[in-house]
């Protein structure tokens, strides 16, 4: 493990860094191991790591598990240190209707809360769209559908197209879905397939996309799985693969967007 630095604050702090959130460290763990000069922060009573990957200004944020934890963590950084881009990345439950395996990389276009909205009246999924948005932009209006920038997924899609493939790792887009009840039966996993069509499941992502369209700040989500979604077996998770997987992913993607501005 490097060895870390310690201050509360910086005078100098580039204004041009790329802010990579994850729930708990052990998703964070393989990056710390690759940054370059690197300096423990305290933002928002968080754990922020300051440094370089390959060049790059970066910061490491661990933000703690779900929504809440997610946008109190990340609005705290924002505020004080305000990112030209956040990556989102993690371990995640993955939907067996894509041609991906434990250990393989996920990229959102799209992140859905698919607990937010007014109950049907039989009590199944879909639920009906909420009546008032959570927040508007000049061209969109927040209820439970995050679309995510096309462009930027694309982008991350191509560089790392590559990548995966010389390390035997699976690639896809698609839509993640954020949960705060992790799906436990594969009767479950099935509707929240029927009705989404996810490639995902986590429990941040939609905290992490909700804050960076009302910042206006661009956003990706990379992700790698750790087990399937449905029937709840440990034995059968991989949770350190997916843990180096995702970290693995962010830093290929870092290395192959020097000279691109966000």
């Amino acid at each position: 493990m490097v060895q870390i630095k310690s201050r509360l604050h910086s005078r100098k702090e580039p204004t041009d860094y790329i802010l990579i959130a994850a729930a708990v460290l052990n998703e964070l763990a393989w990056l710390v191991n690759k940054i370059d000069r690197p300096v423990a922060l305290t933002v928002g009573r968080r754990r922020v790591i300051s440094g370089y990957l390959n060049g790059r200004p970066v910061k490491l944020l661990v933000t703690g598990p779900g929504i809440a934890n997610t946008v109190q963590a990340l609005t705290a950084v924002i505020e004080k240190f305000r990112p030209a881009l956040i990556i989102q990345t993690g371990s995640a439950g993955l939907f067996t209707g894509f041609n991906l395996d434990i250990g393989d990389v996920g990229i959102a276009t799209e992140e859905i809360l698919p607990e937010l909205g007014i109950e049907s009246k039989n009590g199944t999924l879909p639920l009906g769209e909420l009546p008032f948005p959570l927040f508007k932009t000049d061209s969109f209006e927040a209820k439970n559908r995050y679309p995510l920038d096309e462009q930027l997924a694309d982008l991350a899609f191509g560089r790392l197209t590559e990548g995966c493939k010389a390390n035997g790792m699976g690639l896809e887009k698609g839509t993640f879905i954020t949960v705060s009840t992790i799906t436990a039966t594969n009767n479950r996993a099935d509707e929240l397939y029927n009705c989404f069509k996810p490639c995902m499941e986590n429990m941040e992502g939609s905290g992490a996309a909700h804050l960076s369209i009302y910042y206006g700040i661009p956003f990706l989500e990379i992700r790698a799985a750790s087990n399937i979604v449905g029937t709840r077996d440990k034995t059968a998770w991989n949770l350190p693969l997916a843990c180096e997987r995702c970290a693995w992913a962010v830093y290929e993607l870092i290395c192959n967007l020097r000279g691109y501005i966000f």
